[in-house]
């Protein structure tokens, strides 16, 4: 018997309906089970129960045995002096603490619904990727939706817990801290660390300087990613060169290794000469969203801004001295909701918490219900389920769903399942 599956049966009241005895021999009413605590000291806060003709609030313990109150080392904290039960699965010692602080003892395990033993015991040794894929149908949609909306919030908060890391190292710089997040998107996972060292490399506001000169801009963008290190025959990469060996110089910058690029196994188009060709286009045309980002909470001005293709040299170029056919090299739909689904909608919701601003944290929400729902192996197990879904504000809150619950067999925790469980 698990603790955490207590805490369950305990916050939802799943036992038995009769008259509950403690094991001294009291009548026991439950009137609120309480608050779970998810922190430090007694598992529910504010519970509300009755005992014979006194009526008690305050905080309630659980445990699988009552002698693991020893072994948690219970009676070392005062915390636990208050409590009003202390509930266990099975009751084989009497602890000293309660008996001092007359608190009553309530023994669940002749008494907990045996369905709902079953019906967990079922989800976990279910072989499916997702445990309630046979059930998950049934549950009520407005119950399925509201849990899904809890995940997309989840899965943003925990990406806003990296963009802090950022904003703590940048200085508490907004617009630093999107440079970064934003170069990292760029590098599309393949490629994303190595952008990402070449924005720490490049500040942004050396980039900003420049803005007005795209030869400028792709001198520092591909010298400083080590592109530039050695001799072209095309008179491009030369300026190009030249005009790094000036810029080097007067901003002390340091190349990185063009090695930690990675071209293996990418499409042409995706290739990181394409990709800094881009980038340099974008803060070219659009700096105003490096400068000051939090102007681009409308997604069709920021799909404007983004959807660059580079021209000149690399219409019929994807490396250096490599010529090619001519192909379009713009950033396609699916790079755009990428950008919006990792980037912005993560850095406007965060920079809605830090400011206090909802309204943004409402666009960061709002920018993905114009987002396609994201089809992949994780999303597709939700499908074949039976369910259907309408954008990438579902998809990302089955991801969320799929890897800290479902992958995890964490049922316990999961709203779906919870809804399984109690449902009679």
């Amino acid at each position: 018997m698990q603790e955490e599956l207590l805490h369950f049966i305990w916050k939802y009241r799943l036992i038995k309906p009769q008259e509950l005895i403690s094991v001294n021999g009291n009548k026991i009413k439950i009137i609120h089970p309480g608050e779970l605590n998810s922190d430090s000291g007694p598992d529910f806060f504010n519970a509300k129960i009755k005992i014979g003709n006194i009526t008690l609030a305050g905080n309630v313990e659980i445990h699988t045995k009552s002698s693991d109150w020893i072994k948690h080392k219970h009676q070392n904290d005062n915390s636990y002096n208050n409590l009003i039960l202390h509930v266990v699965y099975e009751h084989d010692k009497s602890i000293l603490q309660n008996t001092n602080h007359n608190v009553e003892v309530l023994e669940l395990k002749k008494i907990i619904d045996k369905t709902i033993l079953q019906k967990y015991n079922k989800l976990l040794s279910s072989k499916q990727n997702i445990p309630c894929s046979n059930q998950i149908k049934s549950v009520p949609l407005i119950k399925l939706n509201s849990w899904l909306q809890r995940m997309q919030i989840e899965r943003l908060q925990v990406k806003t817990e990296y963009i802090k890391q950022i904003f703590e190292i940048s200085g508490h710089d907004y617009a630093q801290t999107f440079y970064l997040l934003f170069a990292r998107n760029f590098g599309f996972k393949v490629n994303s660390e190595v952008f990402e060292l070449l924005a720490k490399n490049l500040p942004l506001e050396i980039l900003l300087k420049h803005k007005d000169s795209l030869l400028q801009l792709e001198a520092l963008l591909f010298g400083t990613a080590g592109f530039l290190e050695q001799s072209y025959k095309h008179k491009y990469a030369q300026q190009l060169q030249n005009e790094f060996e000036f810029l080097k110089n007067k901003y002390r910058l340091k190349p990185i290794k063009k090695n930690l690029w990675k071209f293996l196994r990418l499409r042409p188009a995706n290739f990181p000469t394409i990709r800094l060709s881009q980038f340099a286009l974008i803060i070219h045309h659009a700096a105003q969203l490096f400068s000051n980002p939090i102007l681009y909470k409308d997604f069709k001005v920021l799909k404007k801004s983004i959807c660059v293709e580079p021209n000149g040299y690399w219409l019929n170029h994807y490396k250096f001295d490599d010529e090619a056919t001519k192909n379009t090299k713009a950033l396609g739909e699916s790079s755009v909701q990428n950008i919006v689904i990792n980037t912005m909608a993560p850095f406007l919701f965060f920079y809605g918490q830090q400011t206090a601003k909802e309204d943004f944290c409402e666009a960061a929400l709002n920018s993905f219900d114009k987002l396609k729902f994201e089809d992949n192996h994780k999303t597709k197990q939700f499908v074949k389920a039976g369910l259907k879904f309408k954008n990438s504000g579902d998809s990302q809150a089955l991801i969320n769903l799929y890897d800290n619950y479902c992958n995890k067999k964490q049922c316990i925790k999961c709203g779906v399942a919870a809804n399984l469980l109690t449902k009679s």
